[in-house]
């Protein structure tokens, strides 16, 4: 039953999207019957982001102990990200696998770092779109009240989930149990180490900032002409909505995010919605090459692992 909600709540949004797409489909044709070259920054953009995302989670794993190479978790990185465009988060799936067949890193030391990943990129997303909300209505738009609210709610919700212990879950037996203390073990490692969620910020802000800019391009090939600080509230919520949504590569989720987020802050439904798919547009290119190029690298290394390696449990 939770697979068929799943499915008909995918099948609803994208369709929705479709349609209203398809209503401004004469908008859009400009721009793939004569590509200026902001579609080809915003692309250059979109790889810029990836690779300072796979960072971050190196960043969390060399803080854990597993030393896996820089140029390896990007691929690794990109393999994932092209395989999450399929059901079931495939993606997700390949590169714990991977981990633990390369680098004997447990699942649950896997779940507990990309959580952690998780929990400070929602830090990170309030700090960036507090700025944005003050900052574009201290140059005379106005002042997002609602949106403002959202982010200071991460904040709090990211500090309190750094600061306080996780449960032990006394309950728990056999392989559950060392599953949960694994997981545990991994995040009490995160929470020992402020210096990594630092980094992690640092580079996390970074990688809002370039992506404010690729919206910022993306609306002004609809003629969408806002001060950057607009977009850089918009560049959180696309973020949020990839932790967030259970569709395949976020689809669908991601633009409802970025459409509300553009409303909330003045913006038109259909300018929001069409440049969120331009966006998408370049991203699913963008996705296919740099995935392609990942599973190239990783799965010869995958496979060696297994041939010399008992298959796990």
């Amino acid at each position: 039953m939770k697979k068929a909600l799943r499915w008909v709540a995918t099948i609803a949004v994208v369709t929705v999207l479709v349609v209203l797409v398809w209503q401004r489909r004469d908008d859009l044709r400009p721009l793939w019957d004569d590509p200026s070259w902001d579609l080809a920054l915003i692309a250059a953009l979109i790889v810029v982001g990836h690779f300072l995302n796979s960072s971050e989670f190196w960043v969390v794993y060399r803080a854990t102990g597993v030393r896996v190479g820089f140029f390896e978790n990007w691929m690794v990185f990109t393999a994932g990200l092209l395989g999450n465009l399929l059901p079931g988060q495939m993606g997700t799936i390949y590169k714990f696998r991977y981990m633990n067949a390369v680098h004997d890193v447990p699942y649950a030391k896997s779940g507990s770092n990309y959580g952690a990943n998780l929990v400070i990129s929602l830090g990170s997303s309030s700090i960036v779109g507090i700025v944005g909300v003050t900052a574009y209505a201290a140059g005379g738009g106005d002042f997002a009240w609602i949106v403002f609210a959202v982010f200071v709610a991460l904040g709090v919700a990211c500090l309190a989930l750094l600061r306080f212990p996780l449960p032990d879950w006394p309950l728990l037996r056999g392989k559950p149990a060392r599953a949960a203390a694994a997981f545990n073990e991994g995040w009490h490692e995160i929470q020992r180490t402020p210096r990594t969620s630092l980094q992690v910020v640092v580079i996390d802000v970074v990688k809002y900032l370039l992506t404010a800019w690729r919206f910022q391009l993306a609306f002004g090939l609809l003629g969408v002409d806002e001060s950057f600080w607009f977009f850089l509230v918009v560049a959180p919520a696309a973020a949020i909505a990839g932790i967030i949504a259970f569709t395949p590569g976020a689809l669908g989720f991601r633009e409802l995010f970025v459409t509300t987020a553009a409303v909330g802050m003045g913006s038109t439904l259909d300018d929001g919605l069409l440049a969120a798919t331009t966006d998408r547009g370049v991203m699913l290119a963008s996705a296919i090459v740099l995935g392609v190029a990942g599973y190239a690298y990783t799965v010869p290394r995958l496979r060696r692992a297994n041939t010399t390696q008992p298959t796990p449990t």
